[in-house]
Formats: C-alpha cells, sequence, structure tokens
C-alpha cells in the first residue's frame, strides 16, 4: 500500500477539494474517494458512481420547506384570529360568564272566597356545582356536605347522577357538560346548616347557597288531599309529554290540584349572568338575564268554613262510633257538591296529613311512618279513591232503576216478614232484613225508602234477575257509578258495578263465573261485589236531586293574576 508522507497531507488535503477523485488500492482492494484522504464509500469496480446533491440543491429545499411552514402558521394563526375570532371570544365569554336560574315564585291557591289555602314562603337551598369541584375532590365533598345536611352521601350521589345525567366518575373528571348547572340537593336547608357552609367555604367548593320559595300552608291539613303537594321531577316524567321544555331538579305539582293545574301555578324561571373569577366565584351580574315571572294563582271552588265542617264532622263521627265501641270505624270521607253545577265545596278524607311535610323533599322517618299499617293510610284520598259497599244507599239507585223500567211503579207494595226467600230457589237460602226478626209488614216504596227496609228491595232485585238482563247495573253506571268521574285531580278510582259479564272475566272458578239470583238480590241493597267512592255517590243523588242530569264534579273555578284579574274561566272537562 502506498501511503503519503505527513508532510504533504495539508498541501495534499488543499488539492484534494479541487481535484478531481480516483481509484486506490489499500490492502489490495479497490477504493473510491479523493487521493490521500478517507474514503467517502466503497463501490464495486464497474458500478455507475451516484453523484451526491449539491449544497445549493440542498439550502434550495430547506429553504422551501421553512417558507411552506411559515405560510401554514400564517394561515393558522389569520384563521383563528379573523375567521374563528368571534366564536372564541363567545367562548371566552362563557368561561368568564355563568348563567344562574331564578326561581319563579309559585301561584297561591285560592277558596271560592279568596281565603288562602296555599302560599309561599323565602326558603334556602344548598347545591353543588360539579364543575366547580377539583378534580377528584367530589365524593369527599359529598361526603363533608351529607354530615351538615344530616342527609345519608349514597341518596347526595343519587341525586347527582339523576340530575345530570353523568355518573360521579365523570362528574368527578369534569367529563361531559352535565356538571356545569348547579344541583339544589336540599331545598328547605337549617340556618345551621347554611351558616356552617358559608363560614367553611374552603371545605366546600363547589357548593353554593341559593334563594328559594317554599310552598307554606297556613291553615294546616286543611284540605290537604285536595291541595296535593309538590316535589323534583322525576326521570319517569321527564319522558312524558306532558312534561316536554322541563329539566330534572325543576319542582312540579305532584298530587292533587298542584298537579293538575301546575301549567299555571309554576310560573317562568328568570336568569341572572353573573361574571366569575378563575376560581368560579361570582364577581358581579352584569346585563342580559331575564326576570322571572310568577305563577298564576288558582281559585277553588272549596269553600274553607265548610271544608273544615266536614273534617271536624268526620272526626267527631269516628270519635263517637268509638265511644259506643265500634273501634274499628278508625276512617270516613265526606262529599259536599253543588248539585246543579258540580262544584265540590268540600272534600275531607280521614285520616288525613300535614302536607308541610312535603316542603323540602319528604324525610324517610315521615314517609315510614305514612306506610306503618298503624298510620291507616293516610295519603289516600278516600273521597275518591275509597270504593266500598255502598248498603242502604244504593237504595235509591235500585228505586230510580225500577220505576224507569217499569219493575214498580209507587204504590206497588210487598209484605216484609223479616226476612225473604226466594221463589224457585234451591237450597234454605235466607236473606234478612236488617230489623229481623220484627219486619216493617206491607209497604210501598215510599215507606221501604223512608224505613230503609231490605225485603222490599230484595224483592225488587229478584225481579230484576228475572228479566234476563242488567237494567239495573246499567242504570247504576248511567247515574256515576263503575266509571271516574272525572274529577280534576288525579288518582280517582273507578268502582265495580258487577255484571254477568264482569264474574267470567274476573273469577276462574266455573262455579263462580255463573250469575246467580243472589247476585241480584245482593246487588239491590248495594252489597255484593259493588264498590264505589263517596264522590260517585255523591254525583248519582245529584242526579236525582236536579230531574236527572248528571253533573261534572270539578274543584278548579278559575285562574287569577296577583292583581286578581282573571286569566282563564276553568269549565269542567
Amino acid at each position: 500500500m502506498r501511503r503519503r508522507s505527513s508532510s504533504s497531507r495539508s498541501g495534499g488535503w488543499a488539492a484534494g477539494l479541487s481535484a478531481a477523485p480516483r481509484w486506490t488500492e489499500v490492502a489490495g482492494k479497490p477504493r473510491w474517494g479523493f487521493h490521500g484522504e478517507h474514503p467517502l464509500r466503497t463501490v464495486k469496480p464497474g458500478r455507475p458512481v451516484v453523484q451526491l446533491p449539491s449544497v445549493a440543491w440542498r439550502v434550495a429545499a430547506i429553504g422551501t420547506l421553512a417558507v411552506a411552514l411559515f405560510a401554514i402558521i400564517f394561515f393558522r394563526l389569520w384563521f383563528l384570529q379573523i375567521l374563528s375570532g368571534t366564536q372564541y371570544i363567545a367562548q371566552a365569554n362563557d368561561n368568564r360568564l355563568r348563567t344562574v336560574k331564578v326561581v319563579a315564585p309559585r301561584g297561591s291557591i285560592l277558596d271560592r272566597n279568596g281565603t288562602v289555602l296555599v302560599d309561599n314562603r323565602p326558603g334556602l337551598a344548598i347545591g353543588i356545582r360539579p364543575m366547580d369541584v377539583p378534580v377528584g375532590e367530589l365524593r369527599p365533598l359529598v361526603k363533608r356536605l351529607a354530615a351538615v345536611v344530616h342527609v345519608p352521601a349514597s341518596k347526595l350521589r343519587a341525586q347527582l347522577v339523576q340530575h345530570t345525567g353523568r355518573t360521579m366518575a365523570e362528574l368527578d373528571a369534569h367529563v361531559g357538560a352535565g356538571g356545569f348547572d348547579l344541583v339544589v340537593l336540599q331545598e328547605d336547608a337549617n340556618r345551621a346548616a347554611v351558616s356552617y357552609v358559608l363560614e367553611h367555604q374552603m371545605s366546600f367548593p363547589g357548593v353554593e347557597i341559593q334563594k328559594s320559595y317554599l310552598r307554606d300552608y297556613p291553615l294546616g291539613d286543611l284540605a290537604a288531599h285536595v291541595l296535593g303537594y309538590t316535589g323534583e321531577i322525576s326521570p319517569d316524567q321527564l319522558k312524558m309529554t306532558r312534561y316536554t321544555g322541563y329539566a330534572a331538579g325543576d319542582v312540579i305539582g305532584q298530587l292533587g290540584v298542584e298537579n293538575t293545574y301546575d301549567r299555571w301555578l309554576r310560573g317562568r324561571d328568570g336568569s341572572l349572568r353573573v361574571e366569575v373569577d378563575a376560581m368560579g366565584k361570582p364577581k358581579r351580574t352584569v346585563a342580559g338575564g331575564r326576570l322571572p315571572q310568577p305563577g298564576d294563582n288558582l281559585m277553588l271552588t272549596l269553600d274553607a268554613k265548610v271544608q273544615r265542617a266536614a273534617q271536624d264532622a268526620l272526626l267527631y263521627g269516628i270519635n263517637l262510633a268509638h265511644g259506643q265501641g265500634f273501634r274499628s270505624a278508625d276512617a270516613g270521607a265526606a262529599v259536599v257538591m253543588d248539585v246543579h253545577s258540580g262544584a265540590i265545596l268540600a272534600m275531607a278524607s280521614y285520616p288525613t296529613y300535614d302536607p308541610k311535610v312535603w316542603v323540602g323533599g319528604i324525610s324517610t322517618k315521615a314517609m315510614k311512618y305514612f306506610n306503618e299499617p298503624s298510620a291507616n293510610q293516610p295519603l289516600l284520598n278516600r273521597a275518591d279513591q275509597g270504593t266500598y259497599p255502598v248498603g242502604s244507599t244504593f237504595k235509591a239507585i235500585d228505586s230510580v232503576a225500577a220505576l224507569e223500567e217499569g219493575v214498580i211503579t209507587p204504590g206497588t207494595t210487598f209484605t216484609c216478614t223479616g226476612s225473604y226467600r226466594p221463589p224457585h230457589v234451591l237450597g234454605n237460602a235466607l236473606w234478612k232484613d236488617w230489623s229481623y226478626p220484627a219486619g216493617h209488614e206491607t209497604i210501598d216504596l215510599t215507606t221501604a225508602l223512608a224505613e230503609s227496609c231490605d225485603v222490599y228491595f230484595y224483592n225488587v232485585g229478584y225481579a230484576f234477575y228475572g228479566r234476563k238482563g242488567t237494567e239495573l247495573e246499567d242504570w247504576a253506571k248511567r247515574l256515576g257509578l263503575g266509571h271516574p268521574t272525572g274529577l280534576d285531580i288525579p288518582g280517582e278510582y273507578a268502582g265495580v258495578v258487577p255484571t254477568p259479564d264482569w264474574l267470567k272475566r274476573t273469577f276462574t272458578n266455573p262455579v263462580d263465573k255463573i250469575w246467580k239470583p243472589g247476585n241480584s238480590i245482593n246487588l239491590a241493597i248495594g252489597q255484593g261485589y259493588l264498590l264505589a267512592t263517596p264522590l260517585q255517590m255523591a254525583v248519582a243523588y245529584a242526579a236525582i236531586a236536579n230531574d236527572g242530569a248528571i253533573v261534572q264534579p270539578h274543584l278548579g273555578a278559575k285562574i287569577v293574576a296577583a292583581d286578581g284579574k282573571l286569566v282563564y274561566k276553568l269549565t269542567p272537562a
């Protein structure tokens, strides 16, 4: 191998920059490169040499790439600042400004004379705005708050999930938009809980105190079953067409007239635009909100004085029965209705309850009490939901049917010996009169009604059986039994008017499916399978009192504004 002397390397390097490359041999192997320097690469003899890019071309490529990158960056800046500037300004304002719902006060409920039955009182609510809770701190925060408001943490977590539609994990991680709204966890918070939260705000990030309106009942339990109560809308109710536009957390009427006339009573919520700091704390109110519109007032057909008299009379009657040894007489109902218009002046049910237990959400203790057998179902409105064998009160309906169908005349007489054995009936079946064994002798219809003679109507019932039809049953339905009356509060029961077809649908035993003489005889005195509500009997008797006209019972009279002006006159459906 040939080597150049060290003294010639400097000159050889300079010369090599301008000299053409050539073949050299190193250890007997050909190599391509500048003479006297380390080779650039090796090739096999005879292979074409690939020329490397020139420096100028490389500089041009890098420059082009740099210009392209600067162009892309410039276009992006122009797009963000010019084309999308308005959008991002709006988003920045959304982060800086927050919309706070202002609940509209619910309308009052009045009796026919303007006496206030339901009003509003101010209250304080405690809630959590999940987005303002630091990530990972929601569960510990709920646990601390539960100890302050004396509500199980599991219940508060369930409320958060229900109102936002997000899981606790999603809320805790600020996933989705469900955490922007305030979730009210306790509507009627006591001052001790409110004061504690306000004094320890650093321990309760995201917890807010909100002013609210709560229902107030100045006359206590008066007409509790008629008035009903309010409560938060449920997930199932949100799916109903009637509640389109409502949101989780909205308070609606759940029962009674609060439910039926909710659309007028609830009003329209307003809103405030509040500027917040970087920590989400309110700084000031800005323009852009909407004032709440209070709900209209509902005037009922009830008379508060008549209602109180009805409730007192029920309690007096029950106490009187207890004094006479009838200890099982522990419930009752009363209805006072205008027979010409169907307007309800009083509707009482005993036992009753104080509707204020529902204000702010009913407690577990109160609900447990209501479900105790010893409480005797105080939430049941026995006036339109209690169905009973109506007994001798059915004899007036029996008389109407028999007269209209020609079964009897006013002068038709039957002899009452104190008991009745129908003809052509096998066995020893015997129906006794309430006066057994005395009886009422031979009497006509007027006397039979006056003395409530069972035997007279046993004969009428057996006569209907012999006609092999449903004339008596049809007249009972025509006068308002066997179907809801259409009262303007939810939950009314239909009752039962038994017929041969009803027996076939109801029973499985072939013998029980057969309509027998005893079915007609029992029906004639309001016994057997016949069931009706006190309200249905009031409608039936009203028809008898006003020449057969069937009235529509109703509680709503009119909707009036806060200034007393008529908004809408309610008419029975």
